[in-house]
């Protein structure tokens, strides 16, 4: 029985020595990029800690570092405040190494040669930090992008991706696009390319370039990437004979166009220029101001966003706008008063007949 209960606090005892003798773990960093004889930061190891006299006692003891890529740092002992550095001895990439596992050895006499290492000592850990030393770039050529020019409002048409090969905030990047045009705006965070302006009927392509920036110290700039965007219009449908004479054609068909519930107020959904009138006047007949979401300014032709579409409530919108030309010349054959009704579907489908919409404006007037 006293055996049975002296028998675990021995072994405790014992264990509890060999805790003792487990080897001292230190760590360090140092910033890449540092001149060869950087000292090793937050790295000190008291020589009491490694108890020399134990292993050398007849003799001044000797200092060795092992490891992979241990020539990379040369230890030394600051004898004034008895304690054991690290320095560099090669400059140093945190993208080719980033953390060292070393050791530190102790030798009696001198250290020529492995065999005269008497004993590890130290475990040691050095972290490479990072400097903002890499700017980022994309990972693609630039880009011609052909686009339907009935394409609806806020639609990414494209996204960019730079990279950083840094860390941190060093590898955190923006973008942006120079220069600005009302028509795309280049999201700072993702990258996205998003149309906010209506392209209809634009002929020629539209050119930026667009940069990623990091946020590191100084900050640094990638190469610009190139972005060309070509409005493609769509043919005008050919016209159906309804045994009617261009005096007596009826009011158009009426024109489909597509919306985006999420269009923000004020967009521009499209432009009822170019007709074949020198000076043209336009008005919303119906339905009146107060019941639309849709406005149209009288000189310009622009339908704009007068509040928030919610598809849920109202997936369908009528309007009838009046086209009349300014100088009140009115001819029998070629009436110059025409009627359009346009419906806006949200949220947007496929565009159906967006493209016939000037043809059918310069075909009526």
């Amino acid at each position: 029985m006293f055996w049975t209960i002296l028998l675990p606090y021995c072994v405790t005892f014992v264990l509890g020595n060999k805790t003792d003798e487990r080897i001292p773990f230190f760590h360090g960093h140092v910033f890449e990029n540092s001149p060869p004889g950087s000292k090793v930061n937050g790295l000190s190891i008291p020589v009491k800690r490694i108890d020399p006299q134990r292993w050398c006692s007849k003799s001044g003891m000797h200092l060795k570092l092992l490891g992979d890529r241990s020539e990379d740092f040369h230890v030394f002992a600051h004898h004034k405040r008895g304690h054991i550095l690290l320095k560099t001895s090669n400059v140093l990439d945190r993208e080719e190494r980033a953390e060292y596992f070393l050791s530190l050895a102790l030798c009696c006499q001198s250290c020529a040669s492995a065999v005269r290492v008497v004993a590890e000592v130290a475990s040691i850990k050095v972290d490479v930090l990072d400097t903002n030393d890499h700017e980022p770039t994309f990972q693609h050529a630039d880009v011609k992008i052909t686009l339907d020019d009935a394409t609806a409002l806020r639609s990414v048409v494209y996204t960019v991706k730079a990279e950083d090969i840094d860390s941190g905030k060093n590898a955190e990047l923006i973008y942006y696009a120079l220069p600005r045009n009302g028509s795309f705006y280049v999201v700072p965070k993702t990258g996205d390319i998003l149309l906010v302006d209506s392209i209809l009927g634009y002929a020629q392509s539209i050119k930026f370039s667009v940069f990623a920036r990091d946020h590191g110290w100084p900050a640094r700039t990638s190469q610009n990437m190139d972005i060309e965007i070509s409005p493609r219009q769509w043919p005008a449908l050919p016209q159906l004979d309804n045994g009617l004479s261009r005096k007596s054609r009826s009011v158009p068909e009426p024109v489909l166009i597509t919306v985006s519930e999420d269009a923000s107020i004020g967009s521009v959904i499209m432009n009822l220029h170019p007709v074949r009138f020198q000076s043209a006047s336009f008005e919303l007949i119906h339905p009146d101001a107060d019941n639309s979401p849709v406005t149209v300014s009288r000189d310009s032709g622009d339908l704009v966003i007068s509040r928030r579409l919610d598809r849920e409530t109202q997936p369908l919108v009528e309007i009838t706008v009046k086209v009349q030309d300014k100088r009140g010349e009115c001819t029998v054959t070629y009436p110059n008063i025409c009627t359009i009704r346009l419906y806006a579907p949200v949220p947007f489908p496929p565009v159906q007949c967006i493209h016939c919409l000037q043809r059918l404006l310069a075909d009526f007037t």
